[in-house]
C-alpha cells in the first residue's frame, strides 16, 4: 500500500509521544540507545528507562537527562508495564530494544502516518538489518546502513500486518489505553510482541511501514543467559498464549515446530551445539509440564 504524499493536515491534533525502552544489565547498550532515541528530529516526546536495578542505567549521568527512569521491576513484560504506569497525557508510544538503532526520522515518520491513517492502531517499522538472523551487527555497520537509508526520498510504502516485531514498535494507547503486556510472561517474555499484537488486533489493524527504519543489532553481551530457560519458554509460552486465547492452535504449534525442530537438528554437532542441547533440555521440560496440564510459563524463574 502507498500512502498519500505531501505534508500533513495541520488542521489534525498533533500525537502526543513516547520512547520506552527496557533494558537489564546492559548499561553500555543502553546508554547507546539513549543517545539513538535522543537523535530523533522533527518531534517532541516523553523518554522513559524501565529497569530492575540502578546497576543496569548507563554509568554517564549526562545520558540520562531529560529522561524519566523507572526501577525495580524484572522481566521486560513487567518493565515496559512499570512504564506504561508512569506515562500521562500521550497517544502514541514508541517500544525499542536496547540494541535497536534509529534512523533519526523513525518516530517523526511514525506519527506521520498515524496521523494519515488513524484507523491503524499499531505499526512496525523496517528492519534494515536483524542481527537475530545473521549474526550481531557491529554499531558502525548499524550506523552506515541507516546513513546511506537516509538518502533515499521516502517512499510511503506500507502494508497490514498481523504481528509487530518486538525490536521496534509503535502503538496508539489513546485507541487502547487498558492494554498491557502479559506479566505471566517472566524475564525476556518470549512472544510477548506476538501477544500484545494479537490482542491490540482487537482494537484495530495493524500496519508495517517502509519508512520507520531500524537496525536491530542483536548484541550478545548480558541479557539473556539460561538457555535452558529461553527453551522453556519456546514451548510452554506458545502453549500458555493458546489457553488464553490469543493464539490460534496452528499458530502455537507453528512456533513450538520452528524452534524445538532447530534446536534438535543443530545439537548433534557444531559450535552452537552445547548451547542448543540446553535449550531442547527446556524444550522437553515444558512439554512434560504441558502434558501433564501445568501451563506455567512463570517456571523458568525456578530453572
Amino acid at each position: 500500500m502507498t500512502a498519500p504524499r505531501g505534508d500533513v493536515d495541520p488542521s489534525r491534533t498533533v500525537l502526543r509521544a513516547a520512547i520506552v525502552l527496557a533494558s537489564a544489565g546492559r548499561p553500555a547498550l543502553l546508554g547507546e540507545a539513549l543517545r539513538s532515541c535522543a537523535g530523533q528530529q522533527g518531534v517532541d516526546f516523553q523518554l522513559v528507562v524501565s529497569v530492575p536495578d540502578e546497576a543496569s542505567l548507563p554509568a554517564d549521568p549526562h545520558t540520562l537527562e531529560g529522561v524519566r527512569v523507572v526501577s525495580g521491576t524484572r522481566g521486560l513484560a513487567a518493565q515496559r508495564n512499570a512504564a506504561l504506569a508512569v506515562l500521562n497525557d500521550v497517544d502514541v508510544v514508541a517500544f525499542f530494544d536496547d540494541d535497536a538503532v534509529l534512523r533519526p526520522d523513525y518516530l517523526a515518520q511514525a506519527l506521520r502516518f498515524f496521523e494519515r491513517h488513524p484507523e491503524i492502531v499499531g505499526l512496525t517499522g523496517r528492519v534494515l538489518l536483524d542481527g537475530a538472523v545473521s549474526g550481531e551487527v557491529p554499531r558502525d555497520v548499524a550506523d552506515d546502513a541507516l546513513s546511506a537509508s537516509a538518502a533515499e526520498a521516502p517512499a510511503g510504502r506500507w502494508r497490514s500486518a498481523r504481528e509487530l516485531y518486538g525490536c521496534n514498535f509503535v502503538v496508539r494507547v489513546d485507541r487502547a489505553p487498558d492494554l498491557r503486556f502479559d506479566s505471566r510472561l517472566p524475564l525476556y517474555s518470549w512472544l510477548e510482541d506476538h501477544d500484545f499484537a494479537r490482542r491490540l488486533m482487537r482494537v484495530g489493524p495493524l500496519a508495517k511501514v517502509e519508512d520507520c527504519v531500524i537496525v536491530h543489532r542483536a548484541a550478545a553481551s548480558g541479557g539473556r543467559q539460561s538457555h535452558t530457560r529461553l527453551g522453556y519458554s519456546q514451548v510452554m509460552n506458545p502453549v500458555y498464549l493458546n489457553r488464553k486465547g490469543s493464539f490460534p492452535l496452528w499458530l502455537a504449534v507453528d512456533q513450538i515446530y520452528l524452534r524445538v525442530a532447530k534446536n534438535l537438528a543443530l545439537s548433534v554437532a557444531g559450535p552452537s551445539s552445547t548451547w542448543r542441547r540446553e535449550r531442547l533440555r527446556g524444550n522437553m521440560m515444558a512439554a512434560g509440564d504441558a502434558l501433564r496440564g501445568r501451563i506455567t510459563p512463570e517456571r523458568i524463574t525456578e530453572l
